[in-house]
């Protein structure tokens, strides 16, 4: 049983490390790269994006349409049909708190 605990418990570190990223993704907009890729991926939301069209003022949250999702690999709102999961990045740059 011990062993269980053990072998869990690094399993559960080791993810954590791995998957550090842990924020909502929501870029600064500070760099004309993310201007020009304009829509990224909301970390914790599914149904929503990030959408950049200002340089240097923080992305505006948008939503998908009724029974879609965003796929940051398509830049598009998808049927939940069609929708996977992708492990989510870190952005460019990050908002100023």
């Amino acid at each position: 049983m011990k062993l269980q605990v053990t072998v869990c418990s690094l399993l559960v570190i080791a993810f954590c490390v791995v998957d550090a990223y842990n924020d909502d993704g929501r870029p600064g907009c500070k760099t004309q790269t993310e201007l020009d890729i304009a829509f990224f991926r909301n970390s914790w939301d599914p149904t929503s994006y990030w959408m950049c069209d200002e340089l240097n003022v923080p992305a505006t949250q948008m939503k998908c349409p009724e029974e879609t999702g965003f796929v940051e690999s398509l830049k598009n709102c998808v049927s939940w049909d069609e929708w996977e999961w992708e492990s989510p990045v870190a952005p460019l740059s990050e908002v100023d708190e």
